[in-house]
């Protein structure tokens, strides 16, 4: 990069290096001084110095709190991808790329119900018809299926369509930084859509709607014929006018998770959240950390270490660990019984640090919150499935460690803007591997109370030793930078 470099979306023009968008941060929480600091660091020749893109969880606070309106959150995501185009990928990022063999769709579809298996091809074959309305699945929704298998989704009368395919609207390829391939994103999106034709699409995920009503057209371009809403929007509305009851007021204390991207639609959202738990006799207990300050649920930490670090997958899974204790530890300090959220991806890795530590606290959709309220039972299949998802990531940390092959950097292969292609199918090696590190994760040589206290200890060790790091890494910057342009 050069002395000056030129940024496409960050507005360096207007900015002012106030530092107010690193003191913002919830992972850094710098000083004004040191926030100043290492805003210069990120704006060096060498980026990969700042703190900031270190750890950054691409949480956008920094968008909604700079006074300028220069977009320094998008400053990291250019930054993340010169480092893609200069130096590749970790082999733990193919995870979430459907196109390359081990990816975590491919590798849990044959392990889930016939049912959901069922479910999925259903919805992508719905992407082949017309729909004047239509909810649209997504990403992270494909691999939790069972969630819109619930009766309120049901009595909804709308179809579902969506599929792996459609790379989640862009979600994962833009907080990565690969702006290349979220510009071929938006081509295959509009081809779906131009067939079937829809007036209105009402998202399971807030962040797949936000990515087609404000990311995508006001950085790529995009102009989409029809309206995209979070699905919560929906059902509060049913809720509203009595279309959906609720003959069973639950009355539990929750607590509520703002996932990143409910910032976007003016933070709507995190509103219309917590009006539908109030509507199913739920009492909230706030976080520190909530609506528009609320931490990301951890998931997307794994994505500096991606760019800024060797590539060990086990560096990239404590950074996670942390994240995602992090916000766990903060919402059992509620003394709430349950943890909500509205968001899939985080449903699932939110119950993942549960079950890894054993927490109490429960963790739930707030679509099974409703069902429940409507006198429904949902199967409560996430735990399963994160014991499937250790599984998968397993076996790719295996496969890191013994290949030296699997050690080199590589380079996304460009998305196909064709018609939504089903995600490459797993090896038959890796397949073999996954599903004994399954059996294995799920027999009583792991189900047991002994293991199951070890591990949480273990987790929550880590944690804590990773949050002792970070915080000598942040009490060294307290500094102001000399020399830095």
């Amino acid at each position: 990069m050069s002395d000056t470099p030129r940024f496409r979306w960050f507005r360096q023009d207007q900015c002012r290096l106030c530092g107010r968008c690193l003191q913002a941060c919830p992972v850094l929480e710098l000083p004004e001084q040191a926030a100043v600091a290492e805003k210069k660091r990120l704006l060096s020749s060498s980026p990969e110095a700042s703190l900031a893109l270190r750890y950054c969880v691409t949480c956008n606070i920094c968008d909604r709190v700079c006074p300028q309106n220069a977009a320094p959150y998008e400053l990291v995501l250019e930054c993340f991808d010169r480092r893609a185009n200069d130096r590749g990928l970790p082999y733990i990022a193919k995870m979430v790329l459907p196109d390359e063999p081990e990816n975590i769709w491919s590798a849990l579809r044959p392990l889930m119900s016939r049912r959901e298996r069922d479910l999925l091809t259903a919805w992508d074959k719905a992407l082949e018809e017309n729909h004047e309305q239509l909810i649209l699945t997504g990403f992270y929704t494909n691999l939790v299926p069972f969630l819109a298998d619930l009766g309120v989704i049901r009595d909804l009368g709308l179809p579902i369509a969506g599929s792996e395919g459609l790379w989640g609207c862009g979600g994962d390829t833009n907080k990565m930084g690969l702006i290349g391939q979220t510009e071929a994103v938006v081509t295959l999106i509009d081809r779906v859509f131009q067939k079937m034709a829809p007036a209105r699409v009402y998202c399971f995920m807030e962040a797949e709607a936000a990515m087609l009503t404000e990311i995508l057209p006001r950085y790529y371009g995009a102009c989409f014929d029809f309206e995209a809403l979070p699905l919560d929007d929906l059902i509060l509305s049913r809720l509203r006018s009595g279309d959906i009851g609720i003959s069973k007021p639950l009355g539990l204390t929750v607590t509520v998770h703002d996932n990143c991207m409910s910032r976007y639609f003016n933070g709507r959202p995190q509103q219309v959240i917590r009006e539908i738990l109030a509507k199913t006799g739920c009492h909230i207990r706030e976080m520190a950390h909530n609506r528009e300050k609320a931490l990301c649920c951890g998931w997307a930490a794994t994505i500096p270490t991606l760019y800024t670090g060797s590539g060990n997958p086990f560096a990239t899974m404590a950074y996670l660990l942390y994240s995602l204790n992090r916000r766990l530890t903060e919402a059992e300090r509620t003394g709430a019984e349950a943890l909500v959220t509205g968001c899939p991806a985080c449903f699932l890795f939110l119950t993942l640090i549960k079950v890894l530590t054993n927490a109490r606290i429960e963790v739930f959709h707030l679509l099974e919150i409703v069902d429940m309220a409507q006198g429904g039972q949902p199967v409560r299949k996430a735990e399963e499935r994160c014991w499937e998802i250790l599984a998968q990531s397993s076996t790719l940390m295996l496969n890191w460690t013994l290949a030296k092959k699997n050690r080199r950097r590589f380079f996304p292969r460009p998305i196909e803007a064709g018609s939504p292609r089903p995600p490459a199918p797993a090896s038959l090696r890796d397949a073999v591997k996954t599903a004994r590190f399954e059996r294995l994760y799920k027999s009583r040589l792991t189900q047991n109370a002994l293991v199951r206290a070890m591990l949480a200890a273990a987790v929550r060790l880590t944690a804590r030793l990773y949050q002792s790091w970070l915080d000598r890494q942040k009490s060294c910057r307290r500094r102001p930078l000399r020399g830095a342009p």
